[in-house]
């Protein structure tokens, strides 16, 4: 599923893809993920840098403070605009990149 798909799935639900907006939001989304058994899969949380490379912004346009980012990402330049997590692990990737992500971590 692409990042557009994974955020309408979450509008169909009356919410937005979730941000991480925090170190402990983060800890909680990671343990969240682990427990579900989506630890060894990507994603889609709420995050992109499509409109200006390196200001990333929430899907309602908020300009985000707090990333998380794991290693040396955001490593994608143009190429790769939407975050998510792979793993644990906060990464940008390819928007459209269906075949990476299997769930859209929704906010209701």
């Amino acid at each position: 599923m692409t990042q557009s798909t994974a955020q309408n799935n979450c509008l169909g639900k009356g919410g937005n893809l979730a941000l991480v907006s925090s170190a402990e939001e983060l800890a909680a989304i990671q343990a969240f993920i682990q427990s579900e058994g989506i630890g060894s899969t990507g994603v889609w949380v709420d995050g992109s840098d499509a409109a200006e490379e390196g200001v990333w912004r929430t899907a309602s346009g908020e300009v985000m403070t707090y990333f998380g980012w794991t290693g040396v990402e955001p490593n994608g330049g143009t190429i790769q605009n939407c975050m998510m997590l792979w793993g644990v692990s906060v990464v940008d990737n390819g928007c459209y990149r269906a075949d990476l992500a299997v769930a859209a971590l929704c906010e209701l």
